[in-house]
């Protein structure tokens, strides 16, 4: 090997700056390098034990007993300690996460005078940080200010690849955190790529809204003032957290954002990066992948400046609440609050039509709603008081969408509470809705009552011709329920099942070429149990209904086949339930 003809001070050098994943190969390839890895393995393996056995959070984001040697013993100040001690245990952070639970610990103790000192040096050695901007920083996260001992921190982890955030009230990552990740993706634009954040690949904040502002007890419930002053706070927080967003998907290596209980405002629309010229956003492509919404609303205007720069944007998933910015509210069939038309779900296609015409691949769409029940107006949904909850009982009359009009759109999943079966405006056939290139379908259809969803179906079948779409695999109902659950009764697949077998043959498809498909309890069950569990602990999804569920026919069973099929429940109670998938598959014979 050329490197043991290098002079052995060099070698070490070399050593030093090997990455922990490959240290254990290298000291075991001579006796040379076992001898001057001796060193590195043993921080290597008090390293890995330390990340193994604690449970390393970024939260707090900032300092809680700023002045006192408890400052900087726990989250993101502790690891900023951690890092600025040990400069290797960055390349260990390779995920990390918020976490409410934590205790103090007498050996997690640095006395405030060599915290501060470690902080002081580890500003004024961080490339993103401008000399005329060191005192700030150091200020900011001496007294807790603005999450910047988080955006340090961030700056500094070169190999972290997956990120849960909290965006909170009481601990605020604002302003720092969007700084420090816009300086970071500017520099990653100028080719700059071994720096902090280089290689994130998912992120999911999470935002956590209640009110968890220490009040005072002399505080004057009646002074407007104050209440102004704190609106502007939470308007200038909500600003900066869009901000936050469109700098992460700047990032190098970013693909996959995931925003946990995300509530866009009017405010956030009007913020423009040359408010802050110091801080501006790199102009260059964004290779974001997917973005999920998993519970909450998003703006037309939040998305795109999210997703405005996107080259590759293939997935969008939107767990919508059921809000008035969205859907309005009517009362007794008759609209009483009208949505905002930058919130409604209209918008958000059109958003979407206009930036990823092209690249988007998969679209889901789902209501998130305790208690919700279909959106069709038939008994016993139009009466909320009897045995059927229903939030919202007269549907919102929702446009139906130019799904054909994404080009590379593969898989569609639309819940049936979206849209009304009113004629004048209910679903349109999907032969004028889906493009040619689709090839799964799912209507999540699983909080209607016994057959109250037929018309639903009905429409949607009408005009349907599977030969329009060479690429079609499967057209599911997810109807899966369970028999005295809520009183809700088996919602079974029988009627879903009549309606598809009346559109193949309105198609010119004979009944000899329709054959039955069965997917039994003992398929699902196995599948569950061979399922390989996600390298990271930041789930992404948590909330909405799971593709894996969702798209669980085998692969094998869908070449040169269309199955149009129901995902349904056998059971007679919440403990005692099966698994079903009941379909008819067709051979493409219009294909050969």
């Amino acid at each position: 090997m050329k490197l043991l003809t290098l002079p052995v001070e060099l070698q070490q050098k070399i050593i030093d700056d090997v990455y922990p994943g490959d240290i254990v190969a290298l000291s075991s390839s001579c006796k040379q390098f076992h001898i001057l890895c001796h060193d590195r393995l043993k921080e290597h393996k008090e390293l890995s034990q330390l990340i193994l056995k604690r449970e390393l959070t970024i939260f707090p984001a900032n300092v809680r007993s700023p002045a006192s040697d408890e400052a900087f013993m726990l989250g993101a100040p502790r690891l900023l300690i951690g890092v600025a001690q040990h400069p290797r245990l960055e390349w260990y952070l390779e995920e990390l996460a918020s976490s409410n639970s934590f205790t103090y610990m007498e050996e997690n103790k640095v006395p405030l005078k060599s915290a501060l000192h470690l902080v002081m040096q580890s500003v004024r050695q961080s490339p993103i940080i401008e000399d005329g901007e060191v005192q700030d920083w150091f200020e900011a996260i001496a007294n807790g200010r603005g999450g910047a001992a988080l955006a340090l921190l961030l700056s500094r982890l070169t190999q972290l690849q997956a990120i849960h955030l909290d965006i909170r009230n009481k601990d605020s990552i604002t302003p720092y955190v969007w700084r420090a990740i816009s300086r970071l993706a500017a520099r990653s634009q100028r080719g700059l790529l071994a720096q902090g954040l280089s290689a994130l690949e998912d992120a999911r904040l999470e935002f956590i809204y209640g009110n968890d502002r220490e009040e005072s007890d002399d505080s004057d419930p009646e002074d407007g003032d104050a209440d102004n002053t704190e609106n502007d706070e939470e308007t200038e927080n909500d600003e900066e957290t869009v901000n936050i967003l469109a700098a992460l998907v700047r990032l190098p290596s970013f693909r996959n954002l995931s925003l946990r209980d995300f509530a866009a405002h009017d405010s956030d629309i009007d913020r423009n990066d040359a408010d802050g010229p110091d801080y501006l956003l790199p102009s260059a492509n964004s290779y974001l992948r997917s973005l999920t919404i998993d519970r909450g609303n998003i703006s037309g205007s939040v998305l795109t400046r999210i997703i405005e720069n996107c080259t590759s944007f293939e997935e969008f998933k939107y767990n919508v609440f059921h809000t008035e910015s969205v859907f309005g509210r009517r009362w007794q069939n008759v609209p009483e609050v009208h949505p905002l038309p930058d919130f409604t779900i209209e918008s958000i296609c059109a958003i979407l039509l206009k930036y990823t015409r092209s690249s988007l691949r998969r679209l889901h769409i789902e209501i998130m709603e305790y208690g919700a029940m279909c959106g069709c107006r038939h008994e016993p949904c139009l009466n909320p008081y009897k045995p059927y909850l229903s939030i919202n009982p007269s549907a919102p009359r929702t446009t139906n969408w130019k799904w054909n009009e994404f080009t590379a759109l593969e898989r569609l999943t639309l819940d049936i509470d979206l849209f009304s079966n009113a004629e004048e405006g209910g679903w349109l056939p999907f032969a004028e809705t889906l493009p040619a290139s689709i090839r799964e379908v799912t209507i999540l259809a699983y909080r209607c009552p016994p057959s109250t969803d037929t018309i639903d179906f009905e429409n949607m079948f009408r005009g349907f011709k599977p030969q329009a779409y060479p690429n079609l695999q499967s057209i599911s109902a997810y109807h899966r329920n369970v028999r005295n659950f809520y009183k809700l009764g088996h919602n079974g697949p029988s009627h879903i099942l009549s309606i598809y077998r009346l559109a193949l043959e309105r198609a010119g498809i004979s009944a000899d070429a329709m054959r039955e498909y069965k997917l039994d309890k003992e398929y699902f069950v196995q599948r569950r149990t061979s399922r390989q569990l996600p390298r990271h602990r930041v789930v992404m999804n948590e909330f909405g209904m799971a593709d894996y569920n969702l798209y669980a026919l085998p692969v094998k069973d869908l070449e040169g086949t269309v199955v149009f099929g129901v995902y349904h429940s056998e059971g007679s109670s919440a403990v005692n339930w099966s698994e079903m998938y009941d379909g008819i598959a067709v051979d493409k014979s219009w294909n050969s």
